[in-house]
């Protein structure tokens, strides 16, 4: 076996008992599609917000995802789990989203890719229509409620009816809704601001092979000279 073959199979097999042994293997729940949303996150009603996505690793990456959950009667949690490559890179663009719902009275499911806080506008257990100065119909929470706009980061957005009637329609078409103008998902301008330093993959570990290789693996001395 030639140095270069040594070598890469001894950094293979750091790479794989390091992936194996690695407490985020161990510990931290896998969700690897949208299809496990409903199992996992558990009461009504609910709002699963993707709040990063991020990946560590050298070689072999890891993928994960921080959520906030929005309970309906509760106070907000995060939480971090694991998720496959294709369910990671299906959602890269839907940070800042709602990508999982349940409605508290009809107990309907959905992972169609939602703008935060879309499940609880026009529920009137947490708000109502009014009118703005300008003769806009447009939500407001209820006083209990009034701080989900912040859990949401809406900043200073105000959903008016079209956004609503909008929203619906693209949710009974089974079709991503990011707002009248692009507001919210990873590239909406509202989004943006409010998640500032979590758009886009991070990774963690960003070193290159020498840097890798000269803090993880101690090369043999080889000397080919004759004694």
């Amino acid at each position: 076996m030639n140095k270069l073959s040594l070598y890469t199979l001894l950094i293979l097999s750091f790479l794989g008992l390091s992936k194996n042994f690695s407490p985020s293997e161990q510990k931290t729940p896998l969700i690897p599609n949208e299809k496990v949303l409903g199992h996992y996150f558990v009461g009504a009603p609910l709002s699963v917000v993707l709040t990063e996505n991020f990946q560590i690793g050298f070689l072999i990456k890891t993928y994960f995802m921080r959520l906030k959950v929005v309970h309906g009667f509760k106070s907000p949690e995060e939480t971090i789990v694991r998720t496959s490559k294709e369910f990671w890179e299906k959602n890269n663009k839907n940070v800042g989203m709602s990508i999982f719902r349940r409605d508290e009275n009809k107990q309907e499911e959905s992972t169609v890719p939602q703008p935060p806080g879309s499940l609880y506008i026009g529920n009137l257990a947490f708000g109502r229509w009014g009118y703005a100065n300008s003769g806009e119909k447009i939500w407001k929470f209820h006083k209990p409620y009034q701080h989900y706009s912040r859990i949401f980061g809406w900043l200073d957005f105000i959903p008016n009816f079209e956004f609503y009637t909008k929203m619906k329609i693209h949710l009974k078409n089974e079709q991503a809704f990011y707002g009248l103008n692009d507001e919210f998902g990873a590239k909406g301008s509202v989004t943006q601001k409010a998640f500032k330093g979590r758009i886009g993959s991070r990774e963690f570990e960003k070193l290159t092979l020498k840097e890798f290789s000269r803090k993880f693996i101690k090369y043999p001395t080889w000397d080919h000279r004759k004694k």
